[in-house]
């Protein structure tokens, strides 16, 4: 028989030094480098939303508004939203910034509705599942984020607005 198939490569095997850390983040491309990173937060806000959930029979998830481009809204008060929000100023993953509350009582159009986004932070692709739309004349002025200039509609959730009959 052949010598090297008979012979054992265990003994002959590189030895690694076990100080020396063998896996390196460098060595990772950047998207999947903060995929990682962000994983503890990830796992967190979804124990978070599993834990904070409210639901119940009326609960205004249950009764979608189901609101189209061009149907008149009214932005709930300020009190009646943070009803909806757990502790981390959040509804069902959305943020309610701050500067969406100068909208809290006015009347606006439903300019579109928002059902898949890309994340530009990871260009990440996804579904919204809760009710979501996008109101003419409401977008972020910057003025809370050191003079942003971008004009980025804010995304409203169904649960923070009451249909109106025409303005």
């Amino acid at each position: 028989m052949d010598e090297s198939i008979k012979q054992c490569n265990f003994l002959s095997a590189e030895v690694i030094d076990a100080s020396v850390p063998y896996f390196s983040y460098k060595l990772m491309p950047g998207r999947i480098k903060k995929r990682i990173m962000n994983m503890p937060r990830f796992i967190t806000s979804r124990i978070n939303a599993v834990t904070t959930s409210k639901t119940s029979s009326a609960s205004p998830e249950n009764n979608p508004l189901n609101l189209q481009p061009g149907e008149w809204v009214q932005v709930k008060s300020l009190d009646e939203i943070n009803q909806t929000l757990d502790k981390t100023r959040k509804y069902k993953g959305l943020f309610f910034m701050p500067e969406m509350e100068r909208y809290c009582g006015k009347k606006f159009k439903v300019f579109k509705r928002a059902e898949i986004i890309k994340l530009e932070s990871t260009g990440e692709v996804r579904k919204l599942k809760s009710p979501t739309v996008f109101l003419e004349g409401t977008y972020c002025d910057g003025e809370r984020h050191d003079g942003c200039d971008r004009a980025c509609f804010h995304f409203w959730r169904e649960v923070w607005l009451k249909r109106i009959a025409d303005k």
